[in-house]
C-alpha cells in the first residue's frame, strides 16, 4: 500500500486496546497508537498528513463518518 500526504480513507475500528486500534481500510487494516477514544464498529474518516521517522501520521476528519468531513479532527498515530 503506497500512502501519501493528503490522501483519504475511510475505515471502521474493528479493535480497541489500551492505546492502539485496528481500523480496517478496505482491503487492509491498519493498527494505529491512538491518541482518543475509539469504539468498535465506529466509522472514521482518515488524512494522511506524512510520514515521521517511518511512521504514518494520520489526523481522524469525521468520527461515525456519514459522507461529510466534520470540523473536529483528532490526531491518529499508525
Amino acid at each position: 500500500m503506497q500512502l501519501k500526504a493528503g490522501d483519504i480513507l475511510t475505515g471502521t475500528v474493528l479493535e480497541v486496546k489500551e492505546k492502539t486500534a485496528v481500523i480496517n481500510f478496505g482491503n487492509y487494516a491498519l493498527e494505529a497508537r491512538v491518541l482518543t477514544d475509539l469504539k468498535v464498529e465506529e466509522r472514521v474518516k482518515v488524512q494522511v498528513k506524512g510520514k515521521y521517522k517511518n511512521t504514518v501520521i494520520l489526523k481522524v476528519l469525521k468520527r461515525n463518518y456519514d459522507g461529510e468531513i466534520g470540523k473536529n479532527s483528532i490526531d491518529v498515530r499508525v
